[in-house]
């Protein structure tokens, strides 16, 4: 399942990120469906920004309070998608689930996929008893994920964020080690 910072599905690979995977990594995040659709991506993610984040990401894996790798086809070795363990609390056993899909690899069962491979890691290797996940209330493909990931629907947090100048409610899920090992 795991070797090193590799983690592998059937069709995908979850590796951490490399300054080399910077400019693919702006590319996708740059594309207006990740923006519009995400909870905490921001508009402007050029390849400098991206190699901060790379950086930035690799020193929060060494302290153990984020994990986020990119989920790479295995294929044709394409960044397809981001996903992550996020907001480690090693002290309460919880963190929160993060993840985007680029827009051309989007109803192919990839997030799905990705998601199974880093619940195993969190659960398994880290060891938590509870994971959290976000988003837009509207976004309807990535609630569907987390339904099919098993996670249970807690609430709607009516406006909890603002993009461009607009109030949006976010849908809270929650997923516990118990009932992921069903």
């Amino acid at each position: 399942m795991w070797k090193s910072d590799r983690l592998t599905g059937e069709r995908i690979y979850l590796r951490a990120y490399k300054t080399s995977d910077a400019q693919a990594l702006s590319d996708m995040t740059a594309r207006d469906e990740i923006y519009r659709t995400t909870y905490n991506i921001q508009r402007e993610f050029d390849p400098d920004h991206a190699r901060w984040w790379i950086k930035f990401n690799a020193n929060c894996r060494r302290t153990g309070t984020s994990y986020e790798f990119g989920i790479f086809e295995k294929e044709t070795d394409r960044l397809v998608g981001n996903i992550g363990i996020v907001n480690v609390n090693s002290r309460c056993h919880h963190a929160t689930l993060a993840y985007y899909i680029h827009p051309d690899m989007w109803n192919r069962g990839i997030a799905t996929e990705a998601g199974r491979v880093i619940l195993d890691y969190a659960f398994g290797r880290l060891g938590l008893n509870r994971v959290g996940a976000v988003c837009m209330a509207e976004n309807a493909a990535s609630r569907r994920v987390l339904d099919k990931l098993g996670f249970a629907f807690e609430g709607i947090a009516r406006q909890e964020i603002m993009k461009d100048g607009v109030f949006y409610d976010v849908a809270h899920y929650g997923l516990l080690s118990e009932d992921y090992d069903k």
